[in-house]
Protein backbone atom coordinates (compact mmCIF):
# COMPACT_ATOMS: atom_id res chain seq x y z
CA UNK A 1 0.00 0.00 0.00
CA UNK A 2 1.15 3.62 -1.14
CA UNK A 3 -1.43 5.48 -0.38
CA UNK A 4 -2.68 8.33 2.03
CA UNK A 5 -6.19 9.43 3.57
CA UNK A 6 -6.10 13.45 3.99
CA UNK A 7 -8.76 14.97 5.77
CA UNK A 8 -9.16 18.72 5.62
CA UNK A 9 -11.52 21.26 6.01
CA UNK A 10 -12.87 24.25 8.20
CA UNK A 11 -12.65 24.13 12.10
CA UNK A 12 -15.86 22.39 13.51
CA UNK A 13 -16.65 19.85 11.00
CA UNK A 14 -15.69 16.54 12.70
CA UNK A 15 -12.47 15.73 11.05
CA UNK A 16 -10.85 13.89 13.78
CA UNK A 17 -14.51 12.07 14.24
CA UNK A 18 -14.45 10.69 10.87
CA UNK A 19 -10.63 10.01 11.14
CA UNK A 20 -10.91 7.78 13.80
CA UNK A 21 -14.32 5.57 12.45
CA UNK A 22 -12.01 5.47 9.08
CA UNK A 23 -8.95 4.34 11.06
CA UNK A 24 -11.17 1.68 12.71
CA UNK A 25 -12.60 0.66 9.49
CA UNK A 26 -9.17 0.47 7.01
CA UNK A 27 -6.57 -0.29 10.04
CA UNK A 28 -5.10 2.90 10.00
CA UNK A 29 -3.36 5.78 12.35
CA UNK A 30 -3.54 8.84 12.41
CA UNK A 31 -1.23 11.86 11.47
CA UNK A 32 -1.51 15.10 13.50
CA UNK A 33 -2.25 17.95 10.96
CA UNK A 34 -2.92 20.91 13.04
CA UNK A 35 -0.30 23.05 13.89
CA UNK A 36 -1.47 23.65 17.72
CA UNK A 37 -2.51 20.07 18.38
CA UNK A 38 1.78 19.76 18.57
CA UNK A 39 1.98 21.18 21.84
CA UNK A 40 2.06 19.68 25.32
CA UNK A 41 -0.76 20.99 27.61
CA UNK A 42 -3.07 22.58 24.90
CA UNK A 43 -5.85 20.10 24.87
CA UNK A 44 -9.31 21.66 25.61
CA UNK A 45 -8.51 25.14 23.27
CA UNK A 46 -6.72 23.04 20.29
CA UNK A 47 -10.15 20.40 20.60
CA UNK A 48 -7.50 17.34 20.91
CA UNK A 49 -8.87 14.13 20.26
CA UNK A 50 -10.02 12.83 23.70
CA UNK A 51 -8.58 10.06 25.67
CA UNK A 52 -11.16 7.40 24.19
CA UNK A 53 -10.01 8.36 20.60
CA UNK A 54 -6.16 8.34 20.95
CA UNK A 55 -7.17 4.72 22.73
CA UNK A 56 -9.10 3.66 19.78
CA UNK A 57 -6.13 3.81 17.60
CA UNK A 58 -2.60 5.11 17.30
CA UNK A 59 -2.57 8.65 16.88
CA UNK A 60 0.91 10.28 15.61
CA UNK A 61 2.77 13.81 16.20
CA UNK A 62 0.31 14.87 18.83
CA UNK A 63 2.10 16.59 22.32
CA UNK A 64 5.11 16.43 20.20
CA UNK A 65 6.46 20.14 21.40
CA UNK A 66 7.08 22.17 24.46
CA UNK A 67 5.26 25.69 24.24
CA UNK A 68 9.08 27.27 24.07
CA UNK A 69 9.59 25.34 20.79
CA UNK A 70 9.12 26.69 16.91
CA UNK A 71 7.71 24.43 14.62
CA UNK A 72 7.15 25.42 11.42
CA UNK A 73 5.54 23.78 7.98
CA UNK A 74 9.18 22.58 6.61
CA UNK A 75 9.75 20.58 10.22
CA UNK A 76 6.15 19.48 10.23
CA UNK A 77 6.43 18.10 6.52
CA UNK A 78 9.79 16.09 7.12
CA UNK A 79 8.31 14.53 10.56
CA UNK A 80 5.07 13.84 9.03
CA UNK A 81 6.84 12.05 5.78
CA UNK A 82 8.85 10.00 8.33
CA UNK A 83 6.05 8.94 10.16
CA UNK A 84 4.08 8.32 6.73
CA UNK A 85 6.66 5.87 5.81
CA UNK A 86 6.61 4.09 9.62
CA UNK A 87 2.65 3.43 9.09
CA UNK A 88 3.38 2.23 5.58
CA UNK A 89 6.11 -0.03 6.30
CA UNK A 90 4.07 -1.75 9.20
CA UNK A 91 1.01 -2.32 6.29
CA UNK A 92 -1.05 0.17 8.12
CA UNK A 93 -2.92 3.15 6.47
CA UNK A 94 -1.56 6.60 7.31
CA UNK A 95 -4.70 8.84 7.90
CA UNK A 96 -3.58 12.60 7.98
CA UNK A 97 -6.32 15.15 9.40
CA UNK A 98 -5.96 18.86 10.16
CA UNK A 99 -7.18 22.36 8.98
CA UNK A 100 -3.42 23.74 9.03
CA UNK A 101 -3.53 24.42 5.19
CA UNK A 102 0.08 25.06 5.48
CA UNK A 103 1.07 21.95 7.17
CA UNK A 104 -1.17 19.56 4.78
CA UNK A 105 0.35 21.89 1.70
CA UNK A 106 3.87 20.82 2.56
CA UNK A 107 3.52 17.18 3.09
CA UNK A 108 1.60 17.01 -0.20
CA UNK A 109 3.74 19.49 -2.00
CA UNK A 110 7.03 19.83 -0.49
CA UNK A 111 8.50 22.73 0.91
CA UNK A 112 11.92 24.96 0.27
CA UNK A 113 15.13 25.55 2.75
CA UNK A 114 15.34 29.01 3.51
CA UNK A 115 18.59 29.59 2.75
CA UNK A 116 19.41 32.76 2.14
CA UNK A 117 17.55 34.82 4.91
CA UNK A 118 18.45 38.28 6.29
CA UNK A 119 19.36 37.77 9.90
CA UNK A 120 19.81 41.60 10.46
CA UNK A 121 16.27 42.15 8.77
CA UNK A 122 14.78 39.64 11.25
CA UNK A 123 15.83 41.29 13.81
CA UNK A 124 14.73 44.90 12.41
CA UNK A 125 11.23 43.09 11.98
CA UNK A 126 11.20 41.64 15.33
CA UNK A 127 12.12 45.28 16.68
CA UNK A 128 9.17 46.83 14.52
CA UNK A 129 6.40 44.04 15.84
CA UNK A 130 7.70 44.99 19.65
CA UNK A 131 6.76 49.19 18.56
CA UNK A 132 4.57 49.19 16.37
CA UNK A 133 2.34 45.75 17.50
CA UNK A 134 1.74 42.80 15.03
CA UNK A 135 -1.09 44.10 13.29
CA UNK A 136 1.14 46.93 11.61
CA UNK A 137 3.33 44.59 10.19
CA UNK A 138 0.41 42.06 8.72
CA UNK A 139 -0.70 45.09 6.88
CA UNK A 140 2.89 45.48 5.41
CA UNK A 141 2.52 41.88 4.37
CA UNK A 142 -1.07 42.03 2.99
CA UNK A 143 0.36 44.40 0.22
CA UNK A 144 4.23 42.81 -0.45
CA UNK A 145 2.30 39.46 -0.44
CA UNK A 146 -1.95 39.36 -0.80
CA UNK A 147 -1.80 35.20 -1.15
CA UNK A 148 0.82 34.44 1.76
CA UNK A 149 -1.41 36.82 3.73
CA UNK A 150 -4.42 36.09 2.86
CA UNK A 151 -3.68 32.05 4.06
CA UNK A 152 -2.76 33.37 7.94
CA UNK A 153 -3.83 34.63 10.91
CA UNK A 154 -3.45 38.73 11.30
CA UNK A 155 -2.20 37.78 14.60
CA UNK A 156 0.22 34.89 13.93
CA UNK A 157 3.52 36.96 14.56
CA UNK A 158 5.79 34.13 13.62
CA UNK A 159 4.62 33.62 10.30
CA UNK A 160 3.95 37.05 9.72
CA UNK A 161 7.97 38.32 10.26
CA UNK A 162 8.69 34.72 8.17
CA UNK A 163 6.83 36.21 5.45
CA UNK A 164 8.75 40.03 5.52
CA UNK A 165 11.60 38.50 6.55
CA UNK A 166 11.85 36.37 3.20
CA UNK A 167 10.50 39.14 1.04
CA UNK A 168 12.65 41.58 2.29
CA UNK A 169 15.68 38.70 2.49
CA UNK A 170 15.20 37.53 -1.32
CA UNK A 171 12.66 40.95 -2.75
CA UNK A 172 10.14 38.01 -3.81
CA UNK A 173 6.58 37.08 -2.09
CA UNK A 174 7.27 33.62 -0.38
CA UNK A 175 3.97 32.79 -1.69
CA UNK A 176 5.95 33.04 -4.94
CA UNK A 177 8.32 29.82 -3.88
CA UNK A 178 4.67 27.61 -3.12
CA UNK A 179 4.93 25.80 -7.18
CA UNK A 180 8.96 25.62 -6.84
CA UNK A 181 8.79 22.61 -4.60
CA UNK A 182 9.53 18.89 -4.24
CA UNK A 183 7.71 16.42 -2.38
CA UNK A 184 9.44 14.08 0.34
CA UNK A 185 6.58 11.33 -0.66
CA UNK A 186 7.04 11.10 -4.15
CA UNK A 187 6.15 7.27 -4.10
CA UNK A 188 2.95 8.56 -2.58
CA UNK A 189 -0.48 8.75 -3.20
CA UNK A 190 -2.29 11.01 -1.80
CA UNK A 191 -6.20 10.75 -1.56
CA UNK A 192 -7.72 13.94 0.06
CA UNK A 193 -11.27 14.70 1.07
CA UNK A 194 -12.62 18.00 2.32
CA UNK A 195 -15.17 18.57 5.16
CA UNK A 196 -17.88 21.30 4.37
CA UNK A 197 -20.41 23.06 5.68
CA UNK A 198 -23.17 25.65 5.19
CA UNK A 199 -21.78 29.03 6.64
CA UNK A 200 -24.54 29.81 9.03
CA UNK A 201 -24.31 26.37 10.50
CA UNK A 202 -21.18 26.46 10.65
CA UNK A 203 -20.89 29.36 12.71
CA UNK A 204 -23.62 28.21 15.29
CA UNK A 205 -21.42 25.10 15.63
CA UNK A 206 -18.37 27.10 16.55
CA UNK A 207 -20.40 29.08 18.49
CA UNK A 208 -21.33 26.11 20.66
CA UNK A 209 -18.04 24.34 20.87
CA UNK A 210 -16.53 27.68 21.96
CA UNK A 211 -19.27 27.42 24.80
CA UNK A 212 -18.61 23.96 25.05
CA UNK A 213 -14.73 24.58 25.44
CA UNK A 214 -15.35 27.30 28.32
CA UNK A 215 -17.37 24.61 30.08
CA UNK A 216 -14.97 21.87 29.99
CA UNK A 217 -12.32 24.27 31.50
CA UNK A 218 -10.62 26.03 28.67
CA UNK A 219 -9.81 29.30 31.23
CA UNK A 220 -7.90 26.96 33.64
CA UNK A 221 -5.99 25.32 31.03
CA UNK A 222 -4.85 28.73 29.92
CA UNK A 223 -4.31 30.22 33.28
CA UNK A 224 -1.81 26.78 34.02
CA UNK A 225 0.09 27.31 30.67
CA UNK A 226 0.35 31.10 31.37
CA UNK A 227 1.30 30.76 34.96
CA UNK A 228 3.87 28.26 33.66
CA UNK A 229 5.90 30.26 30.72
CA UNK A 230 4.55 33.95 31.59
CA UNK A 231 5.09 35.14 28.24
CA UNK A 232 2.38 36.23 25.98
CA UNK A 233 4.65 36.37 22.92
CA UNK A 234 4.97 32.72 22.25
CA UNK A 235 3.97 31.10 19.14
CA UNK A 236 1.31 29.08 20.84
CA UNK A 237 -0.06 31.70 22.99
CA UNK A 238 -1.03 33.46 19.59
CA UNK A 239 -3.83 30.84 19.15
CA UNK A 240 -7.13 31.32 19.07
CA UNK A 241 -8.93 30.94 22.52
CA UNK A 242 -5.46 31.19 24.46
CA UNK A 243 -4.63 34.59 23.00
CA UNK A 244 -8.00 36.50 24.40
CA UNK A 245 -8.01 34.34 27.42
CA UNK A 246 -4.77 35.91 28.01
CA UNK A 247 -5.97 39.66 27.74
CA UNK A 248 -8.34 38.78 30.27
CA UNK A 249 -6.29 37.37 32.53
CA UNK A 250 -4.08 40.40 32.66
CA UNK A 251 -7.02 42.78 33.11
CA UNK A 252 -7.10 44.36 30.02
CA UNK A 253 -10.75 42.69 29.03
CA UNK A 254 -13.83 41.18 30.63
CA UNK A 255 -14.41 37.27 30.35
CA UNK A 256 -17.71 37.69 28.78
CA UNK A 257 -15.78 39.69 25.57
CA UNK A 258 -13.02 37.24 25.67
CA UNK A 259 -15.16 34.39 24.81
CA UNK A 260 -17.37 36.90 22.46
CA UNK A 261 -13.80 37.30 21.14
CA UNK A 262 -12.93 33.79 20.79
CA UNK A 263 -16.20 32.67 18.86
CA UNK A 264 -15.51 35.52 16.19
CA UNK A 265 -12.05 35.15 15.26
CA UNK A 266 -12.91 31.28 15.37
CA UNK A 267 -15.24 32.17 12.44
CA UNK A 268 -13.32 34.25 10.44
CA UNK A 269 -10.31 31.65 10.96
CA UNK A 270 -12.99 28.98 9.08
CA UNK A 271 -13.26 31.49 6.88
CA UNK A 272 -9.49 31.78 6.11
CA UNK A 273 -9.58 27.87 6.08
CA UNK A 274 -11.91 27.85 3.18
CA UNK A 275 -10.23 30.54 1.42
CA UNK A 276 -6.79 28.13 1.73
CA UNK A 277 -8.72 24.49 0.80
CA UNK A 278 -10.62 26.59 -2.65
CA UNK A 279 -9.51 25.17 -6.08
CA UNK A 280 -7.62 22.64 -4.61
CA UNK A 281 -7.85 19.09 -6.15
CA UNK A 282 -10.28 18.04 -3.12
CA UNK A 283 -13.11 15.40 -2.83
CA UNK A 284 -15.73 17.43 -0.95
CA UNK A 285 -18.37 16.12 1.26
CA UNK A 286 -21.34 18.35 2.50
CA UNK A 287 -21.97 18.07 6.34
CA UNK A 288 -24.14 19.71 8.96
CA UNK A 289 -22.14 20.46 12.37
CA UNK A 290 -25.09 22.14 14.06
CA UNK A 291 -26.94 18.74 14.13
CA UNK A 292 -23.73 16.39 14.22
CA UNK A 293 -25.01 15.06 10.54
CA UNK A 294 -21.81 13.60 8.69
CA UNK A 295 -22.51 11.31 5.48
CA UNK A 296 -19.72 9.00 6.77
CA UNK A 297 -20.71 5.99 4.47
CA UNK A 298 -20.84 7.99 1.62
CA UNK A 299 -17.10 8.92 2.37
CA UNK A 300 -16.27 5.33 3.64
CA UNK A 301 -16.80 3.92 -0.04
CA UNK A 302 -15.50 6.57 -1.77
CA UNK A 303 -12.15 6.02 0.25
CA UNK A 304 -12.72 1.84 -0.38
CA UNK A 305 -12.91 2.80 -4.04
CA UNK A 306 -9.86 5.19 -4.14
CA UNK A 307 -7.93 2.51 -1.83
CA UNK A 308 -9.05 -0.79 -4.58
CA UNK A 309 -7.91 1.72 -7.44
Amino acid sequence: MNKVIVIVGPTSTGKSDVAVKLAEIFGGEIVNADSMQVYRGMDIGTAKPSREDFAKVPHRLFDICDLTERFSAGEYAKRASEVIKEILKIGKLPIVVGGTGLYTHALIFGFFEEDTIDKTAEQCLKKTASVMGTAYLYRFLEKVDPEFAEKINPSDTQRILRGLTFYFSTGKPLSSMWNKTRPLLEEVEFIVIGLNADRKKLYEAINLRVDKMVTAGLLNEVKSLYSKYNDRELHPFKAIGYRELISYIEGEIPLTKAINEIKKNTRRFAKRQMTWFKNKPIKWFEVDPLNKKIPFEEIKDYIKIELEK
